[in-house]
């Protein structure tokens, strides 16, 4: 028999307004809470449903009594606010159960570490979070005087966040991912979440947070995260049966010879002009390349498409097409190459869509999981996962888990099929 935990975490920060406010709050319990996690977002957010009958004790032995209409909750009075934007947040939970000695067990998995972004007065009383990308948000990029500093060989855009960072005083580090510089970059008036944003609109620089570690660039997998950092094996990926522990999906098998998908890929460059401005400097001009690039009838070989001043990229007549976009100073060939790869991934017979199961067994965005169906083992596969909506509270818990690609096909017993897809 399992029994559901939850524990959510509440540090108040003190204010100017508020200086005293320092309590840890912790909630065993919430009417509701959602968590979406994923690389595909500048931010994971969610939101926490708190029933106001109850009263909480915080470590100091403070009570909060919640059910008192009159109880500063949110900043709503002059009084001091139980939950302000910017206070601190951790979600865990997990299932209780008992081991083979009959002792207790109650394991917790933390699946958000954030901030408060919004308070509201409905009710029940509801909390919005954010991850850590809220503070980037509230803070300038600053403190770097070279406004072209992207130019510079060696000075990297991951250098450039880690300084940044180093400026503001912020306790975030950055797993560099890639090394890349993008010719020249003007900081504006703009926070380091606007900053990042960017570099995923114009440069195609994935940036999401895990934990207090930053990760930019192109790649958004780490082979790491799949080490067991005990055993320093590679985990055995969790096992989700049609049959047993998945609750409902919305899952699509397709079969790659029925597929077409394309990716029109590009880049941006700036070529010197040979003019001149009034005030001195040299005139540049945009040159653009853009390549189409499309896997179709179940052939592993792509077709390319090379846009020219009068022949452009054609209009999507079938099937599904991606943008991707890549840095200044991509060749032609390595655009072809890079896209290629990228494209790849998702051209392959099995699966695509969510599927949802309960809290058990963890799952994180990064992770392999296998599918198994004993009815139609031709599904069966090994998928990456892209996103993770967790969710909580009197209804139980639940993972509403996101494919990516196909890792590889499983047979009937589940077993790996070399190089298949």
């Amino acid at each position: 028999m399992l029994r559901v935990l939850t524990k959510i975490t509440f540090t108040q920060r003190p204010t100017a307004d508020f200086p005293n406010r320092k309590a840890t709050i912790v909630f065993p319990f919430s009417h509701e809470y959602e968590v979406l996690t994923t690389w595909d977002t500048l931010t994971d957010d969610g939101s926490i449903t708190l029933p106001r009958n109850v009263t909480v004790k915080a470590p100091d032995g403070t009570k909060y009594y919640l059910q008192n209409t009159t109880q500063n909750l949110g900043g709503f009075t002059n009084k001091a606010p139980v939950f302000l934007r910017g206070d601190k947040v951790k979600i865990e939970h997990g299932y209780a159960y008992y081991d083979a000695r009959g002792n207790e067990v109650a394991p917790l998995s933390t699946i958000f570490e954030g901030y408060i972004s919004q308070v509201t007065s409905k009710k029940p009383f509801v909390l919005k979070v954010e991850d850590n990308m809220w503070l980037l948000k509230q803070t300038p990029a600053a403190g770097l005087n070279d406004k072209t500093f992207f130019s510079r060989k060696k000075y990297t855009i991951e250098a450039v966040i880690r300084e940044l960072f180093q400026n503001a005083g912020l306790p975030f580090t950055v797993n560099d991912l890639t090394n890349t510089t993008a010719g020249d970059f003007f900081t504006q008036n703009e926070t380091i979440a606007e900053v990042l944003a960017r570099l995923r609109k114009d440069y195609n620089f994935k940036s999401y947070f895990k934990g207090n570690e930053l990760r930019i660039g192109s790649k958004v997998y780490i082979d790491s995260d799949l080490i067991d950092p005990k055993t320093k094996q590679k985990r055995i990926p969790p096992v989700f049966h049609f049959q047993k522990n998945i609750i409902e999906d919305s899952l699509d098998y397709q079969r790659k010879e029925d597929l077409t998908i394309s990716a029109v890929a590009r880049t941006t460059d700036e070529e010197l002009t040979g003019k001149r401005t009034k005030d001195g400097h040299d005139k540049t001009k945009k040159v653009k390349l853009e390549v189409l690039i499309t896997f179709a009838n179940g052939s592993n070989t792509p077709t390319y498409f090379v846009a020219e001043k009068n022949k452009p990229i054609p209009p999507n007549t079938g099937g599904q097409r991606f943008d991707f976009v890549y840095p200044r100073g991509t060749t032609l060939e390595q655009l072809k190459t890079n896209a290629t790869e990228e494209l790849r991934l998702k051209y392959y017979t099995g699966l695509r869509g969510k599927f949802t199961t309960f809290g058990t067994p963890f799952v994180q965005f990064g992770d392999d999981v296998d599918l198994i169906d004993a009815l139609l083992p031709e599904k069966n596969g090994r998928y990456r996962v892209k996103s993770v909506k967790y969710s909580g509270g009197v209804n139980g818990l639940r993972q509403e888990i996101e494919l990516d690609f196909l890792i590889n096909r499983l047979d009937a017993n589940g077993k790996v099929i070399p190089n298949s897809k």
